[in-house]
């Protein structure tokens, strides 16, 4: 069966409408809207609940009827013409609710039960359908309704009957937004591609778990399977380590945006505690664990595999692919995401090293799920901030936030490489460094102020370590110009001749 999508009859939804288009019947009260979508809260100030059809139209919902963030919902009503809410910088129509209920796009297993062939929703709830079009037991469906309307006995139990539905076989796939020729896709984590009805806010980059049926009969806007009717959740993919807590056992800490959260894995696949990985997987956050385990929920079908990270060169592969080069000597690897990043420049990668038949380069990996930036490899220091701390000042004047500290702090001398991108988080501004690594600076003997030059601004530090006044072993170690392993009085000549330039 060729599932359509329930006919949406939502009108006047945007003030930059003329009001002249509405029958005159409609002025007096409001337009009908009547549309299933979902209820969601803005951000900014002031929030307000509004509910999204699914053709993107959008009002301000002022009771909700115990329905919350997140539900899907049919609502039918009047909107208002004359008033209309400050919702995060935008004015948005309210509306004046008459009915709003749970509707229906999602899916689930048909169980057999009582004689009843019941429709059991991954959203919850159990359920009659008007059509089963064929489908038996233990099948997973995708169904389509505009709300219930009564209910049917089921062995002695009243389900609620989903009243013309609409049922077909359910697509379900964890994946990713990826262009390709310039048309976004899902690029699924075992490699096939689909068009997607509906992306919602996501853009190419983000990971997602999509959720809908395959239209049988047309291809999508690029030319790829098209998922009809889909809902499209936020999912995980990122880098981290596995680490053993005493309650959780192993989890995976993720590095994102420096305030890692902790996730309990379907799987580990042998990776142990300190292993670096790069994780992917549908985000449970209600998954039943102990109290006790701090966790930000499960991650669901995870893939994990080792981390690759690095600075390098983006270049054309056989067959058009893009293929990151790491610099002489080392191997190239095809990676699946180009960001922004254009071909010829220097990009940092970071991402999930899997084994792929080597069509791109003469090395039988493939880095997948990749994040594809701007590169930083540059020397600074550690210095105090307000809203967020540890900042690193780069030499070249930068100020960045790192997700990864490395176990230095305030004061340290540090070279980090890492991928430029936005800000990590809402309260800290500054350009976020992503799956950045923490090094040491090379050591320029007689450096004591760390600035990369011997010059006078070092003699200071170093008159305070020949006089004891230092324990830091690194000024120490850099005080020590004749490398006879101690900073002293037989490092004094030399130090003043490469001040000179006599040395």
């Amino acid at each position: 069966m060729n599932c359509r999508r329930p006919s949406i009859q939502a009108r006047a939804l945007f003030f930059g409408f003329a009001i002249s288009s509405f029958p005159a019947i409609a002025l007096a009260g409001g337009v009908p809207y009547q549309a299933c979508g979902e209820l969601v809260l803005t951000g900014g100030f002031p929030p307000c609940l509004l509910h999204i059809a699914d053709d993107g139209t959008f009002v301000r919902v002022l009771d909700p009827g115990g329905f919350e963030p997140g539900d899907r919902v049919f609502v039918d009503g009047l909107v208002e013409l004359n008033t209309a809410s400050n919702c995060a910088s935008s004015l948005t129509p309210n509306i004046q609710l008459t009915t709003i209920e749970r509707c229906f796009a999602e899916c689930g297993t048909l169980v057999a039960q009582n004689g009843c062939l019941r429709f059991e929703s991954d959203r919850g709830g159990v359920f009659a359908l008007d059509d089963t079009e064929g489908f038996v037991d233990g099948q997973r469906v995708f169904v389509n309704g505009n709300g219930t309307s009564g209910s049917v006995d089921c062995g002695g139990e009243a389900l609620p009957l989903i009243a013309g539905n609409q049922i077909a076989a359910c697509f379900e796939a964890f994946g990713r937004i990826v262009p390709e020729f310039g048309c976004p896709s899902l690029l699924t984590a075992s490699g096939e591609r689909y068009d997607l009805e509906f992306n919602s806010d996501f853009v190419t980059g983000d990971f997602v778990f999509a959720q809908g049926f395959i239209d049988p009969l047309f291809t999508g806007f690029c030319g790829k399977p098209w998922v009809r009717s889909n809902t499209t959740q936020a999912a995980f993919g990122g880098a981290g380590t596995i680490i053993e807590d005493e309650t959780c056992g192993l989890a995976f800490r993720s590095d994102e945006g420096g305030f890692g959260q902790n996730f309990v894995l379907d799987n580990t696949d042998g990776f142990v505690a300190g292993d670096r990985v790069f994780v992917t997987g549908r985000i449970d956050a209600a998954c039943a664990t102990n109290p006790a385990c701090p966790i930000a929920g499960c991650l669901r079908n995870n893939t994990i595999d080792p981390l690759i990270s690095g600075c390098g060169t983006l270049e054309f592969g056989p067959a058009n692919c893009a293929v990151v080069n790491f610099g002489a000597g080392e191997p190239s690897y095809q990676i699946e995401y180009l960001g922004n990043e254009s071909f010829g420049s220097e990009i940092f990668v970071a991402g999930a090293l899997v084994d792929s038949d080597p069509t791109c380069t003469a090395n039988g990996a493939v880095i997948r799920h990749n994040l594809a930036l701007p590169c930083i490899d540059t020397c600074g220091s550690f210095e105090p901030g307000f809203e967020c701390t540890p900042l690193f000042f780069t030499d070249e004047g930068e100020i960045l936030w790192l997700e990864d500290t490395g176990g230095f702090t305030v004061g340290d001398r540090i070279r980090v490489v890492g991928g430029r991108d936005g800000p990590c988080t809402s309260f800290c501004p500054f350009t976020c460094l992503r799956v950045n690594e923490v090094l040491r600076c090379e050591i320029v003997p007689g450096d004591i102020s760390g600035d990369g030059a011997v010059d006078i601004d070092d003699i200071d530090g170093f008159v305070r370590v020949l006089l004891g006044l230092e324990s830091d072993a690194l000024l120490i170690e850099l005080a020590d110009v004749n490398f006879d392993t101690k900073a002293d009085g037989g490092d004094v000549q030399l130090f003043t001749s490469i001040i000179l330039g006599d040395a």
